[in-house]
């Protein structure tokens, strides 16, 4: 059985969220998740010792994952992968 690997590609991510064609609601559910970690209201007050960090924990995990798995399947194209792979070689001259 294959293991999922959920490490980022820190490359394919970083073109994920600049492309302005890629989709955009895995950025605009990071923006919200980020917002919300900012924002002094939460669903469980931070000034519950456990709890109140168990939602940010929470949302920030569900955030992360769904970004990585977009940024993987934005890396899956083949458009994408040529672009990714032009920009490597032009660092390594």
């Amino acid at each position: 059985m294959p293991t999922r690997n959920f490490r980022p590609d820190w490359r394919a991510l970083y073109h994920f969220l600049r492309d302005p064609k890629a989709d955009w609601k895995p950025k605009f559910f990071l923006v919200l998740v980020v917002l919300y970690l900012i924002w002094p209201l939460d669903l469980v007050p931070d000034l519950a010792p456990v709890l109140g960090w168990l939602d940010d924990v929470g949302f920030t995990a569900l955030a992360l994952t769904y970004l990585i798995y977009a940024s993987k399947k934005y890396l899956a194209k083949p458009e994408n992968q040529k672009l990714i792979q032009i920009e490597n070689n032009q660092d390594e001259v």
